[in-house]
C-alpha cells in the first residue's frame, strides 16, 4: 500500500498552503470585522484555480480527483472557514451534481463560467423543518405544461447572497427531484441572511421560492432521482469537509505548541509539563487518524465506490476529533485564547464548532454508519 503523493500533488498542496498562510491568514481579523471575504482574496483563489476544482477540462476546469481535492481542503482548513466554505460549496455540492447528472446543455451553459468564478454555484437542500431529515422537505415542484413551478423555503444556504444559481431539491409527483435555478429568476428571493458566530464572511441565508417558474430543461437528471443525487454529492462533500477539519486541527495544534514553548510556568515552557506533553501527543494521534480516514474515503470515491460508511466516518472523526483538539488548544492558551481577535485560536474554535452540525450532524453520521453496518457493510473494500 503506497501512501506517497506525486510531485504534482505535493506542489498543488503546497501552493494552496502558501496562499492560505501568506495571503489569507494575515487578514483574518479584517474578514472577521467586515463579515466579508475581500475581493482580492477571491481573485487570488480564482487565479489558483480553486473555483474550478471539480469541473472537467473540456469546460475550462482542473478536473481534479477527490483525493486531490481532499489535500486542497485540508490546506484551506488552515485558514478562515469563510473562504474554505465558499470554495467547497461552489466546487463541491454546488458543482458536482451538474458534472455528474446534468445534461449536455446544462453543462455547456453553467460549467465554463463556474470554472472562471464568474458564476458561483450553491446547493439548496435544507429547509426550516427538514434539516437532518431531508426527506421530510416540503418544497414542491409541480408541472405546468412544459414548465415546472417551484414553491418552498430553503435555509442555511451557503453562498446564497452571491450565488448565480442553485441546485434546488423539491418534491414532485415522482419523488424528490433536482433542478438548476438561476438566482435572478422571477419568484426567487434571498430571505434572512444569518449572522453566525463562526464562518464570518460566509453569510448563509434563506432562499425563498414563490411560484418560481422554470423551464422543463431545468430538471437535473431524472425526475424523482434527486435524493439519490444529493446523497452522492454529499458523500464527496463530507469527505472534503473532514479534510478541512483536519487542517484546522493541525493548525490549532501548531499554534498551541508554539505558544506552549514560549509561555513559561514553574520554571519551564508550558509544553514541557507532562500533562500538556501527553495532551499534544493525543491531539497528534487524533489528527493523524482523522487524516487517514479522510484520505481513505477520498481514494474510494475516486475509484467510483459509493463510500457511504467511509465518508460518514471521515466527517464524524474529522468534526469530533477536530473539535476536541481545537478546544484543548484553547485550554492551553488559557484566558488569552478567550479574547476576541487577539489570537487566531479563538477564530478556529468558533469556525470548527459548526462542523459537528452541518452537512449532516455527528448524530446523523452515526445513524448512517450504523445503517451500513446492519446492511453488512462492515469491512472497507480494497
Amino acid at each position: 500500500m503506497d501512501f506517497s503523493l506525486s510531485e504534482e500533488d505535493r506542489l498543488l498542496q503546497g501552493s494552496v498552503k502558501d496562499f492560505v498562510e501568506d495571503t489569507v491568514n494575515p487578514r483574518w481579523r479584517e474578514i472577521e470585522e467586515k463579515g466579508a471575504i475581500p475581493d482580492d482574496i477571491i481573485e487570488g483563489a480564482k487565479e489558483l484555480g480553486l473555483l474550478a476544482l471539480s469541473i472537467p477540462a473540456e469546460y475550462g476546469g482542473m478536473e481534479l480527483g477527490v483525493l486531490q481535492k481532499a489535500l486542497i481542503h485540508e490546506m484551506l482548513g488552515r485558514g478562515p472557514w469563510a473562504l474554505g466554505t465558499y470554495v467547497s460549496v461552489h466546487t463541491g455540492i454546488g458543482c458536482v451534481g451538474l458534472v455528474k447528472f446534468g445534461s449536455d446543455a446544462q453543462k455547456q451553459r453553467y460549467l465554463p463560467k463556474m470554472a472562471t468564478g464568474e458564476w458561483i454555484g450553491s446547493f439548496a437542500l435544507t429547509e426550516p423543518d427538514a434539516g437532518s431529515d431531508a426527506g421530510a422537505m416540503k418544497s414542491t415542484a409541480v408541472r405546468d405544461g412544459s414548465d415546472w413551478v417551484l414553491n418552498g423555503t430553503k435555509t442555511f444556504i451557503t453562498n446564497a447572497p452571491k450565488a448565480h444559481h442553485f441546485m434546488v431539491f423539491a418534491r414532485s409527483e415522482s419523488g424528490i427531484s433536482a433542478f438548476v435555478v438561476d438566482a435572478d429568476r422571477p419568484g426567487v428571493k434571498i430571505g434572512q441572511v444569518f449572522d453566525t458566530i463562526g464562518h464570518r464572511g460566509s453569510r448563509p441565508a434563506e432562499v425563498v421560492m414563490e411560484d418560481c417558474r422554470v423551464p422543463g430543461d431545468a430538471l437535473i437528471g431524472e425526475e424523482g432521482k434527486g435524493f439519490d443525487y444529493a446523497k452522492r454529492c454529499l458523500a464527496e462533500g463530507r469527505t472534503t469537509l473532514g479534510a478541512r477539519c483536519v487542517g484546522s486541527a493541525q493548525k490549532a495544534m501548531e499554534l498551541a505548541l508554539e505558544y506552549g514553548m514560549e509561555r513559561r510556568t514553574f520554571g519551564k515552557p508550558l509544553a514541557e509539563h507532562q500533562a500538556l506533553a501527553f495532551r499534544f501527543a493525543q491531539m497528534s494521534a487524533r489528527t493523524e487518524a482523522s487524516r487517514l480516514c479522510v484520505l481513505r474515503s477520498a481514494w474510494l470515491l475516486q475509484q467510483g465506490k459509493a463510500a457511504v460508511r467511509e465518508s460518514s466516518t471521515a466527517k464524524l472523526l474529522g468534526a469530533e476529533f477536530g473539535w476536541q483538539t481545537v478546544d484543548e488548544c484553547m485550554q492551553i492558551f488559557g484566558g488569552n485564547g478567550y479574547i476576541t481577535g487577539e489570537y487566531m485560536i479563538e477564530r478556529i474554535w468558533r469556525d470548527l464548532r459548526v462542523a459537528r452540525v452541518y452537512d449532516g450532524s455527528s448524530e446523523v453520521q452515526q445513524m448512517l454508519i450504523s445503517s451500513q453496518l446492519r446492511k453488512g457493510n462492515v469491512l472497507t473494500p480494497m
